[in-house]
This record gives C-alpha cells, sequence and structure tokens, in this order.
C-alpha cells in the first residue's frame, strides 16, 4: 500500500492498495481535504483490514457489484418509497466506496465519509439516513458471507440531528385543502389527514382492505407492517363514494389506474385555490391530525397506536405541539401572556 498525494488538487491524497490481495488488482482510494497523518492512518486502517482476509475475500463481490443484489432483497420487505430512498443512499456509497470488498470497510473511512458531506453542505439528519443505509448494507452482507464479526457504525448523536417543531396548519386550513382538490385526489389526502397515514401507506391502500361495515382500513406501513386504522364519521363519505367506483385493487389512482404520486403539486395547486399561504407538504397532513388528535384529548397510547409508532418517544411530540397551538390560540384572541 502507499499513500501519494493528488496530482492537481491541493490536500486531497491517493492511497493504493490491493484490497482483495494482488490477485485482486490494485485499486486507488481518492481522499478529500485531509491531512497526510489522516490518509496514513485510512492507509493503516485498510490494511490491518486486509491481513489474514486475502484467500476469503478474493472470490468474494465488490460493494458495488453487490448492492443490486441487496436492492432485489430489500423489496420483498418495503414500501415503495422506502426502496426508492434506499436506492438513492446506496447510490452515494457506490462512488464513495464502491470498488470496494465488504472486508475492507473501516470505521476510519466511515468518519472521512461523514466529514466529506458535511462540507458538501448536507446536514447530520440526512447523513445519518445514509449512515443507517449502509448499515443495513453491510448486515446484509455479514448475513451472505461477505464480511466477519460485527461493524459498527457511528452516527451523529440527537442533538446535531433533532429537527424542528414542524409548523402545523390548523383543522380549518386542512379542510379548506381538501375540498379545494378535485376527485379523487381530495380523498386520498382525507385518508392522510383523517386517518393520520403516511404518504406511502394512503397511495397504496386497497379496496379489500378497507371495510365500511367494520368501520376499518388496514394499511401496510414501515418494516411491512400491517396495521388497522379506524375509519372516521368525516372520512366515511369518502369512502363509501370510492368503493362505489372501485371494487378492488389500489383505491386511490388517476382515471388510467396509474398509483397517484405527484403529491406536492396537488397541494400546490390547492392552496392556490384556497388561498392558502402557509407552506404545507404531505407529511404535514400526518402531523396535523396527531397535533389535533392531542388537542382533543385523544390519549399518548391510542395515538402511538393508530400512527404506528413503535416507541411512544415519537408520539410525544404531538402533545408539545398541542401545547403549542393551544397556546397561539390562545395569545391570538387574548393578547400576549
Amino acid at each position: 500500500m502507499s499513500v501519494v498525494p493528488h496530482p492537481t488538487h491541493t490536500g486531497w491524497w491517493h492511497v493504493k492498495c490491493y484490497p482483495g490481495g494482488k490477485k485482486g488488482g490494485l485499486k486507488v482510494f481518492t481522499l478529500k481535504d485531509c491531512t497526510k497523518e489522516e490518509a496514513l492512518g485510512y492507509e493503516r486502517a485498510l490494511r490491518q483490514q486486509a491481513r489474514g482476509t486475502t484467500a476469503i475475500t478474493a472470490d468474494l463481490p465488490t460493494i458495488n457489484e453487490a448492492i443490486p443484489h441487496f436492492l432485489q432483497y430489500y423489496r420483498l420487505d418495503h414500501l415503495p418509497t422506502g426502496i426508492e430512498k434506499m436506492s438513492l443512499y446506496t447510490e452515494y456509497w457506490r462512488a464513495a466506496v464502491g470498488k470496494m470488498k465488504f472486508a475492507s470497510l473501516t470505521p476510519e473511512l466511515v468518519e472521512h465519509y461523514k466529514r466529506q458531506r458535511l462540507d458538501a453542505g448536507i446536514k447530520p439528519t440526512t447523513i445519518n439516513k445514509e449512515l443507517s443505509a449502509l448499515s443495513s448494507l453491510v448486515k446484509w452482507a455479514t448475513e451472505k458471507g461477505y464480511r466477519r464479526g460485527d461493524f459498527k457504525i457511528r452516527r451523529f448523536p440527537a442533538k446535531m440531528t433533532k429537527a424542528p417543531l414542524p409548523d402545523v396548519p390548523t383543522r380549518e386550513e386542512v379542510l379548506a385543502l381538501i375540498d379545494a382538490m378535485i376527485w379523487p385526489r381530495c380523498g386520498l389526502f382525507a385518508c392522510m389527514y383523517y386517518g393520520g397515514l403516511r404518504a406511502g401507506e394512503a397511495t397504496t391502500m386497497t379496496a379489500e382492505r378497507t371495510s365500511i361495515a367494520h368501520g376499518v382500513i388496514v394499511v401496510r406501513g414501515k418494516g411491512n407492517k400491517e396495521r388497522p386504522v379506524p375509519i372516521v364519521d368525516s372520512l366515511r363519505p369518502y369512502l363509501v363514494k370510492r368503493l362505489q367506483e372501485v371494487s378492488k385493487g389500489m383505491l386511490w389512482t388517476t382515471r388510467s389506474g396509474a398509483q397517484i404520486t405527484d403529491l406536492k403539486k396537488i397541494i400546490r395547486l390547492a392552496r392556490e385555490r384556497a388561498g392558502i399561504d402557509r407552506h404545507i407538504y404531505p407529511h404535514l397532513l400526518r402531523h396535523a391530525f396527531g397535533t389535533h388528535a392531542t388537542q382533543l384529548g385523544v390519549n399518548l397510547r391510542t395515538l402511538q397506536y393508530a400512527m404506528g409508532h413503535t416507541s411512544s418517544k415519537t408520539t410525544e411530540i404531538y402533545t408539545t405541539l398541542g401545547a403549542e397551538a393551544i397556546k397561539l390560540e390562545i395569545t391570538g384572541k387574548f393578547g400576549r401572556l
């Protein structure tokens, strides 16, 4: 192995090595914006990782070669939206470490990737999602025998990734938004609000899993998990009308029968028609459901179950949002307290 400066970029280094042994060919990794000591550290880490692994990795796939098989496996248990995001995140890892084999991955390389993404202006929250994708990929590779031992990926701490509280629209604004949509799009967004559904859950609803008689919709959420969602009175008319038009398959589709996907555009046009200035995006309707349900006195445990949250900590945000909304309403009517 060797470390040489990049011929044209100051602060860049080429690390030349044989991660799969000399029979596997020479690989060159470019490290950007780091010191020579850091580059030497990466080289040492690669050297340590490669020792004793040549024989067992010579015939194993590179990360680039393995990713298509991983995505095929991932599609079995995830919704289309999750698959789309995973495909995007793995493209970043293709560019960063795709030429390597899994046995050559080191914590130092991951830390270097994090610094590069930060320097590129990417938020820690987004980088953590990319790291989560790598963690899933490495776990799968380990189960396939492409790598041995645990590989812990250090993410950014919560204090760096805590998102600001969403600016939740009022109930009046949500209803005005839905009323400004044409049929059947208004029904889709009514499900997102009155059912607290994620966009992927609402767009993949089926007629067979929607029962007016039992007052329940069965949706498929994160991790391919199913959960029942109650049909509230305000949502019932939308579903009754749609089930008269569609008896099987996806419930909310275009005239040609295709899945409705242009959700942001639908919201933008409806906002213009309704004269709403507030920025609204699809997932904000789910936040609005949680916030308004809390204001109406729905207990946290029931809300957690209805929204499909694994942890109650996720649901607790709506207690805060509900309190903030009440405060804004009071101060707006009676002045600052």
